[in-house]
């Protein structure tokens, strides 16, 4: 499958960012998340899965308008944005432990 913008799924690091609350954006449980989580992992974590991405670094997330943190942007592929962010999760905590 092809990258389509219009259609791409949003995955931003404060997803992963296990200082954050639910209520403050984070999407997946602590035991997969990291401190200060890293565009590039997570785009490797999307490379890994076999999906085709792009890399924006001058996004801000809507909770938090003035951090520019950036996002990934992947496609929209036979996985939903539920079962890619764990995966994504799981690829961030082994590269932190290295």
């Amino acid at each position: 499958m092809t990258y389509d913008a219009d259609v791409a799924i949003t995955i931003w690091p404060e997803y992963f960012d296990i200082n954050r609350t639910r209520a403050e954006g984070r999407r997946v449980p602590k035991n997969l998340c990291v401190e200060n989580p890293d565009l590039d992992i997570i785009a490797k974590g999307a490379m890994m899965l076999d999906l085709e991405f792009e890399v924006l670094e001058d996004m801000c997330y809507p909770k938090a308008p003035r951090a520019k943190n950036g996002c990934v942007r992947v496609e929209r592929g036979i996985m939903s944005k539920t079962e890619i962010l764990p995966r994504i999760g799981e690829t961030l905590v082994e590269n932190q432990n290295r």
